[in-house]
């Protein structure tokens, strides 16, 4: 069914994310078998691009790329976070799960970008995402800024100059209005 504009990020932050949360924990219990949880992320996918289908296309400042790294396969916390980007009027392009870094730097910087969003699930090695995270940040030009949000422990703990990291989906509407008022 159509999520109402308004209905999106309630339906996000209080039932997509929750309920993710719970069924990769069952997973990991054993209570669930993986095409199980697939059929869940695919159900939710459909559900969540819908939704962001009928937000009206933006222009909108900043311009966001969203992906994950190379060794991140999950990404619902991905189309989570874009569906919370539209609601707040992003211009944001996508390009999936495990793209390899040279490519998220080439994609970011000739296609003009303001902001690289990467996730993180609780899977994604902590020192890997660390890493990661600098190596990014050493490669992309300083105008570009850096989200990096999901539920890694390695977010909770400070990674480098120039990454901003968030653990809520509410963040990056606080980062958003952050990023404007700067810009």
């Amino acid at each position: 069914t159509y999520i109402s504009r308004h209905g999106l990020g309630h339906a996000v932050k209080t039932i997509v994310a929750p309920l993710t949360y719970a069924i990769g924990e069952a997973w990991r219990a054993g209570q669930l078998q993986i095409y199980e949880e697939h059929l869940f992320t695919e159900s939710i996918h459909v559900v969540l691009r819908g939704a962001i289908n009928h937000i009206p296309r933006a222009s909108a400042a900043p311009k966001i790329l969203l992906t994950t790294f190379p060794q991140e396969p999950h990404g619902l916390g991905l189309l989570m976070a874009e569906s919370m980007f539209a609601l707040e009027g992003c211009s944001t392009l996508s390009l999936g799960v495990q793209t390899p870094m040279w490519d998220i730097v080439q994609a970011a910087t000739r296609q003009k970008m303001d902001v690289v969003a990467l996730s993180f699930s609780v899977a994604m090695n902590r020192q890997q995402v660390q890493d990661g995270l600098k190596e990014l940040r050493h490669q992309l030009p300083a105008s570009i800024e850096i989200w990096a949000g999901g539920s890694s422990s390695a977010l909770s703990r400070r990674i480098s100059e120039g990454v901003i990291c968030t653990q809520a989906l509410d963040d990056i509407a606080v980062e958003v209005k952050r990023w404007r008022a700067l810009h």
